[in-house]
């Protein structure tokens, strides 16, 4: 069976008690109601307040210098919430369940930067060098650059340069050797 679909069985049930019920009405108006409703309408509006008597006088007063002391009163109302925020309140507000694991997150990433950044780094020479035919045969020489070559014999000959021998000046002057009979000479 459809919901919402009533049987015949259902339906003759349904009419029987219908049909049980009796035939008057069971609400009745008293006799003179619709004679007395105009007079009864009116003494109803005469018992109403004369708004337009009222509208003059107002039934709301304020005590006496309630304006004049009320930004005062707010004044000391705003001073009085700020003062019950206190150091004891703003560290219960940094421990709060979401600041505080947010805050460990970021110290403990704080930390592994520092450690991973500042970690000493150590770097070996070989300890066998390449011999002439394995740079040869290497391919990484395409990669090389005649500047990248020219850096590096620069750098070398900086890092081996022998300290000036001054004796050899020292023994001109004590001699008396001029530069131009050196040249002569040559």
């Amino acid at each position: 069976m459809k919901p919402g679909y009533f049987s015949d069985e259902e339906m003759e049930k349904s009419t029987s008690a219908f049909s049980k019920l009796s035939k008057e009405n069971p609400f009745v108006v008293p006799s003179d109601y619709f004679d007395s409703l105009a007079e009864n309408i009116q003494k109803k509006i005469r018992s109403l307040p004369d708004f337009e008597k009222q509208a003059t006088q107002n039934p709301f007063l304020a005590p006496e210098g309630y304006f004049e002391s009320l930004p005062s009163t707010i004044q000391q109302r705003i001073s009085d919430t700020r003062n019950r925020n206190t150091i004891g309140n703003r560290i219960a507000f940094i421990f709060r369940p979401q600041l505080s694991l947010a805050t460990a997150a970021l110290v403990i990433i704080i930390i592994a930067g520092i450690l991973y950044i500042t970690r000493p780094t150590v770097v070996t020479a070989p300890d066998n060098f390449l011999s002439c035919e394995e740079v040869k045969n290497s391919s990484y020489l395409g990669d090389i650059d005649e500047s990248m070559v020219i850096e590096v014999l620069e750098q070398q000959q900086k890092s081996n340069t022998v300290k000036e021998d001054n004796s050899l000046e020292q023994y001109l002057i004590d001699n008396d050797i001029d530069i131009s009979q050196l040249e002569n000479r040559l």
